[in-house]
């Protein structure tokens, strides 16, 4: 019997894998000696059975080895596990690699209503994200800042990942905490924060499923010799005002360069970038992160970080615009009780935002910009929304009228941070 036979057999049965078989599977699903039949009925077992923490560990470790791996033993990095507006990273990481903690970053591109940091880096004219190694490893060193495209990193999961896409087998926790784990190990950075989301808008819709997979991903990681930790961040609510590749940019660069921002968006930034000099050991990293905006520090590595990659003096001023835009106004007068992330998402996909396949192209200036954030007070007919963009835009204006909701009372304030680890 094949040792992929034998896991199956010993999988829906309940039983435990060992690591030599697991990395036997991987690998030869790797090669192609594995069959997708095979493998998918593998990971059904998976799911409906679940992994224990070895078996978990043993997959991780397997496809982070699978292909070129980096090393960054002294650099930060953060991972999200996706939502609607989070563009954290483009704010969070000029301000850490400010305070002197090297960034070496390698990112994807954005699916679905998810942004890629990829993409909304590639809206900046002239900005590259496709670094020669030697060249990526300078500007860490040089400049204390580098984020490029993750390529073929931990093959083996981007091959299972697309065959659990189309069997129904994502949703599972070994699963997603093993493939999440396996990009960034084999990135290398040696400081690891996850800011893992959770709400409408997320994949994990509820605490304890937040909770349940913050800790995983960081029990992994710190298995693997990465010093990591975590934060648990709502996600019903598009995070800051902005939702689509150059608007997300263009308030990224604001914030930085001291202009005001909601304050969902300006909370949640301070502390990944405090999370992140805390795991470098940093002993009051909240005044660190002060002291590189209120000097400027902070924007000064942003435009540091994009000439760098290729882009000219004063792209950051000179991002693409949409020639065509829209307001959403309010149906009602009241309060502002929701702007549901997911329709939010959606609507800026309909207009060229992101794609629904890897072939889509974008276009990087479209999305929506949000005029109003839960808790403001509108009359109606005010604008509580900007469309920018033409592709769909009449069924992206409905999608914004399903996501707003407007009460006679005002809400209760939701935390943007829910809880750390």
């Amino acid at each position: 019997m094949s040792v992929v036979l034998e896991a199956i057999e010993a999988k829906k049965r309940g039983g435990e894998l060992a690591e030599d078989v697991v990395r036997e599977v991987v690998a030869g699903y790797t090669t192609g000696s594995v069959p997708d039949y095979q493998m998918s009925a593998l990971l059904m077992a998976v799911f409906i059975r679940g992994m224990n923490y070895g078996e978990t560990l043993a997959l991780t470790r397997a496809m982070a080895e699978s292909g070129e791996a980096y090393s960054f033993p002294d650099s930060v990095d953060k991972h999200s596990t996706g939502g609607v507006g989070d563009k954290i990273s483009l704010i969070s990481l000029p301000i850490v690699a400010a305070c002197g903690a090297p960034v070496a970053k390698l990112s994807g591109r954005g699916l679905g209503t998810t942004g890629g940091t990829i993409d909304k880096l590639e809206s900046i004219p002239g900005f590259s994200v496709d670094l020669p190694e030697g060249r990526f490893r300078r500007q860490v060193e040089e400049v204390g800042l580098a984020i490029i495209e993750a390529g073929d990193l931990a093959p083996a999961d981007k091959a299972i990942y697309a065959l659990r896409d189309t069997t129904g087998t994502v949703d599972s926790l070994p699963l997603i905490g093993s493939s999440i784990v396996s990009k960034k190990a084999a990135t290398g950075a040696g400081h690891l924060l996850y800011d893992v989301k959770r709400g409408s808008g997320a994949f994990m819709k509820t605490d304890e499923e937040a909770r349940e997979l913050a800790g995983l991903l960081v029990r992994l990681s710190e298995s693997l010799g990465i010093r990591a930790s975590a934060v648990i961040t709502g996600m019903d609510t598009p995070l800051g005002s902005a939702v689509g590749n150059a608007l997300e940019v263009r308030e990224s660069a604001g914030f930085l360069r001291g202009d005001p921002v909601p304050e969902d968006l300006a909370a949640e930034a301070r502390l990944v970038a405090s999370k992140l000099l805390e795991l470098k050991g940093d002993k009051d990293p909240a005044r660190s992160v002060e002291r590189a905006l209120s000097s400027g520090a902070a924007h000064e590595k942003l435009e540091r970080f994009v000439r760098a990659q290729g882009a000219p003096p004063g792209a950051l001023e000179n991002l693409p615009t949409s020639g065509t835009t829209r307001e959403v106004r309010a149906p009602r007068g009241g309060y502002v009780a929701r702007f549901a992330a997911l329709n939010v998402g959606r609507a800026a996909l309909a207009l060229g935002a992101g794609r629904q396949k890897k072939t889509d192209k974008i276009d990087p200036a479209a999305g929506v910009e949000l005029l109003a954030k839960p808790g403001d007070r509108v009359q109606r007919g005010d604008p509580v929304a900007r469309l920018h963009g033409d592709r769909e835009a009449g069924r992206a204006e409905g999608l914004i009228l399903q996501a707003l909701d407007i009460r006679d009372e005002p809400p209760e304030p939701a935390p943007a941070i829910l809880d750390d680890l």
